[in-house]
């Protein structure tokens, strides 16, 4: 049920009757299946000169059906264009696609790393699914406010200017979707009857922002493996990489082999550690754990005695593994961060690219040392003196930062910037009350392996969540946590990491039907290519029913623990 408000009933009143003359060409989306269809009242190039001062539309084009996409038009702008402080130039971009068979729906894909590209824009909802223009919604995506330079820094400088933290922390959300709200009235005479946020790791952020900062823009968001807590992780990576790099091998110039940490068998070796320690806690051996919070692994199980050896790992291994997974602290014992849960997925290559990287020599290409330029630039205030553009300038900086100090810089104000980034960047309020009060729905979904955003904070945020609403129950009708055993992040991992979010969302949205379970599906990578579960809200968990294949999800219910 859908609520709609004295002024906005009035609203569609006056609108419909100014449209009168042409509502014959116009049709109205009547079925949560999208059956019937609206045409465009307005043809695309009209768009660029009805966008107003403050937009510049660089394209409005009619796109022919292709093999990927459908019709439509697409229309890139730039929004509030200026130039910084540093005399950098910013705007907001906005790639917005409106397809001739529009369903009446709009989805905001929101965008990973720190932005900086506008991106295809066409919606993934995963689980191979067609994108959501094939669909037939209305998407938009969007760049932040700032374009990323080429080069190791990955364009975090954009961190060092006051706005451009702010436009990407959340004012681009908040400004790019009423800009393309106003060009979906202009295009088909009338707006979405249903607005949707998609967006995994920093995009998932971006979707908790708008449940909290601007809870009347959405009706349903899911967002995956969410980095709600972006400058505490960036402490935290800090610190997992200070740990690792300091057991290194060291390279012919002096500096550590960040990737030969822990070579790869050691990782399999933890990773079968893992699994057969925790696997069947959850009442089934078939791989998958579960059962996450019964897991009580601990690395020094595999500690050597003495030498280390192919079957077990060296106590310096050992304590930098602790290291990472405990998380970090300041020296007055402040918890910085969340602890990571033990999982099957460690082994793979997806965690390894974020952790340790795959070079055989001193220069790094682990991609939680790739962002520790935002640590500097974008996270502390002040910003860290610009680093040397070079990847080797990051790591040292990386490997070198006092966590306690850059601690306090996370929270720190200046004249320049009177929002700390802590302020500006994060989501981690548990006060949705407006979007919880407007009927809005949020899906959250994280791997358990993610090895960068750790599912336990996501979990703990969750906890939060339910205590300021009343409980379970309360908490589970309008927003509902699956967890995804050994994916990492995003995807990937020994994991069903394979579903659909949009279409259980859109279900509960518009229909009431709460996701009981979202089917998944194991990737070819996976030891189980043909594996089907089902992922649970959380608390509850798939639990075997005892009878019929263990590869098949009709054989898996969601019970509690």
């Amino acid at each position: 049920m859908v609520i709609v408000s004295v002024r906005e009933r009035r609203h569609r009143q006056v609108r419909q009757a100014a449209l009168g003359c042409i509502a014959s060409v116009v049709a109205i989306a009547t079925s949560a299946a999208g059956g019937d269809t609206i045409s465009p009242v307005t043809a695309c190039d009209r768009l660029k000169a009805e966008a107003g001062a403050a937009v510049r539309v660089s394209g409005a084009q009619q796109r022919p059906a292709a093999s990927d996409l459908p019709a439509h038009c697409e229309v890139i702008a730039h929004l509030d264009e200026r130039t910084g402080a540093d005399g950098q130039k910013f705007a907001i971009g906005l790639h917005l696609r409106l397809p001739e068979a529009w369903n009446g729906r709009f989805v905001f894909q929101g965008q990973g790393g720190t932005d900086g590209v506008l991106g295809n824009g066409d919606a993934q909802p995963g689980g191979g699914q067609p994108s959501a223009l094939n669909q037939g919604y209305a998407t938009v995506t969007t760049d932040a406010g700032h374009s990323n330079a080429p080069g190791p820094l990955g364009g975090a400088s954009f961190g060092l200017e006051p706005q451009a933290r702010i436009d990407f922390g959340y004012r681009a959300d908040d400004v790019v979707t009423r800009r393309a709200k106003q060009f979906i009235q202009t295009y088909y005479g009338r707006l979405p009857r249903y607005s949707y946020f998609l967006g995994c790791s920093n995009g998932g952020r971006h979707g908790m922002v708008v449940t909290q900062r601007f809870p009347d823009h959405f009706d349903g968001v899911a967002a995956g493996a969410p980095a709600f807590r972006m400058p505490e992780k960036g402490l935290a990576g800090a610190a997992a990489t200070q740990a690792f790099a300091a057991i290194s091998p060291k390279a012919s110039d002096g500096r550590p082999i960040l990737a030969q940490a822990l070579s790869q068998a050691d990782m399999e070796l933890l990773s079968r550690a893992i699994v057969q320690s925790c696997d069947e806690a959850d009442g089934l051996a078939d791989g998958i754990i579960d059962n996450v919070a019964a897991c009580r692994f601990s690395p020094r199980t595999l500690q050597c005695p003495a030498e280390k050896t192919a079957s077990c790992l060296s106590s310096a291994q050992v304590a930098a593994l602790e290291t990472y997974f405990e998380g970090p602290t300041t020296a007055q014992g402040r918890r910085i961060y969340a602890s990571y849960p033990y999982d099957a997925g460690i082994a793979t290559e997806g965690w390894r690219r974020w952790i340790l990287g795959t070079a055989p020599d001193s220069r790094v290409n682990a991609f939680n040392v790739s962002f520790g330029a935002t640590l500097a630039y974008l996270y502390m205030t002040p910003p860290q003196a610009p680093l040397a553009n070079e990847a080797e300038a990051v790591y040292d900086f990386y490997r070198s930062v006092d966590v306690t100090d850059a601690h306090a810089k996370i929270f720190g104000t200046s004249a320049a910037m009177p929002e700390s980034s802590v302020q500006t960047i994060s989501a981690n309020s548990v006060d949705l009350s407006g979007f919880r009060a407007r009927r809005g729905k949020l899906l959250l979904y994280h791997g358990v392996s993610d090895p960068t955003f750790s599912a336990l904070d996501t979990v703990g945020w969750y906890k939060r969540l339910t205590s300021a609403v009343g409980g379970e129950r309360e908490t589970a009708d309008f927003a509902r946590l699956f967890l995804v055993p050994g994916m990492n992040h995003c995807s990937g991992g020994p994991a069903t990491d394979s579903f659909d979010v949009l279409t259980p969302l859109v279900a509960w949205v518009e229909q009431g039907r709460a996701p009981e379970r979202i089917e998944a599906r194991a990737g070819a990578k996976t030891p189980w290519p043909d594996r089907s579960r089902p992922l649970c809200p959380y608390p509850r968990q798939a639990r075997y029913l005892g009878h019929g294949s263990i590869e098949q999800s009709e054989n898996f219910t969601c019970a509690a623990p």
